[in-house]
This record gives structure tokens, C-alpha cells and sequence, in this order.
């Protein structure tokens, strides 16, 4: 009897010993899945990179995707952090865009035509400007000479005159100005030219 008490004592401790062991490991394993999503977080690739990686189409376990040396060593062993490390990686790449380049940012060299998906306060000088601008035409001989050679929207094709402003008074008013000369130039972009 006492051995089958002392057996069944051993049996009750091994079990105990094993469901802990299990509970510890599910607890190590969330653990190491959650700081492999941290790291992975911050991974971006570089334009380069991306730009063959979009074409190239690399899977989630190419070397592109191993964690960085930000990383601890005792991470870098666990084959669990890095296999969860690439998935998350390779998924940010996924969504990844590109930096824009200098050249994307950098202003035109030239004021470009208003656009009209702006603000809904609209001045009423500029209104008007907009609506004298929308009767204008390049002469046949100018507007050929514009899509041989296209010119800035301060160009002199551009200026208003007289006849064009529903008001002269107008003309002496920058913002009319400005405001006539960039839609009259969206208007020339457009005009076709004469058979």
C-alpha cells in the first residue's frame, strides 16, 4: 500500500512538473513571438531594396528579412523570434512606400496653375480673375509658338489686358493678375491647335 501511495505521490509530481514545464513554454513563446513583432516594427527597406523586392518578388525567408544587429544575441539563436521576425518584416515591407527623392519635393521652376481643389474661402478678386481668365484665347500664331516652345505662367502671352478684365481697375491688383495669368496658362496647356 505504501508503495502504491509513494508511486502515486511520484506520478502526481512528474504530471505537475509537466503541465508547469508546458505553461512556461506557452508563457516563453508569447514572450519571444511578441518581441519579435516589436523588433520587426521599425524594419524598413531601402528604396533600392524595395525597388527589387517589388520586382523580384523575394519570399518571406530570403536574407533581406534577418534582424539587424539592434537586436540581442539571445534572440538571434531562438529560431521561433527570427522565423516570426521575417513574417512581420516581410509584411511591413508589404505596405512599405517609398521616401520621396529631393526631386519629388523640390518646387517647380515655375508658378503652377491654381488648382481648384483648394480651400472653400475664395477671394471675390480672384473669382473674378478666374472668370475673365476663362474667356481668354491665344491668338493662333501665339498659340503655336506656345506648343513649339511652352513659357512659364508669368509670361507675357499670360497678361491681361483691358479688353480681357470685366473691370480695368483690376490690373493694377496682383492677385488678379496672378490669379488670370495662371488659369489663362491651364486654358493654353489645353487649347487645341488650329488645322
Amino acid at each position: 500500500m505504501k508503495k502504491t501511495i509513494s508511486l502515486l505521490f511520484v506520478v502526481i509530481v512528474i504530471s505537475a512538473q509537466a503541465v508547469n514545464a508546458q505553461k512556461k513554454t506557452h508563457e516563453d513563446s508569447t514572450e519571444v513571438i511578441n518581441a519579435a513583432h516589436r523588433y520587426a516594427l521599425a524594419f524598413r527597406l531601402r528604396n533600392k531594396d524595395l525597388a527589387k523586392f517589388h520586382a523580384e518578388h523575394w519570399p518571406a525567408g530570403s536574407d533581406y528579412f534577418k534582424p539587424d544587429r539592434r537586436t540581442p544575441n539571445v534572440l538571434l539563436v531562438d529560431s521561433l523570434f527570427v522565423k516570426t521576425y521575417r513574417l512581420v518584416a516581410f509584411d511591413q515591407t508589404l505596405s512599405q512606400k517609398n521616401f520621396p527623392s529631393l526631386n519629388d519635393i523640390r518646387p517647380p521652376d515655375h508658378p503652377r496653375p491654381m488648382s481648384f481643389g483648394g480651400p472653400d474661402y475664395f477671394d471675390p478678386m480672384q473669382d473674378i480673375a478666374s472668370k475673365d481668365a476663362e474667356r481668354f484665347n491665344l491668338s493662333n500664331e501665339m498659340l503655336l509658338k506656345f506648343k513649339a516652345s511652352p513659357v512659364a505662367a508669368t509670361s507675357d502671352y499670360f497678361k491681361p489686358s483691358a479688353a480681357d478684365a470685366s473691370d480695368p481697375a483690376m490690373l493694377t491688383d496682383s492677385g488678379y493678375v496672378k490669379t488670370f495669368r495662371n488659369i489663362a496658362y491651364n486654358k493654353a496647356i489645353h487649347q487645341k491647335l488650329p488645322k
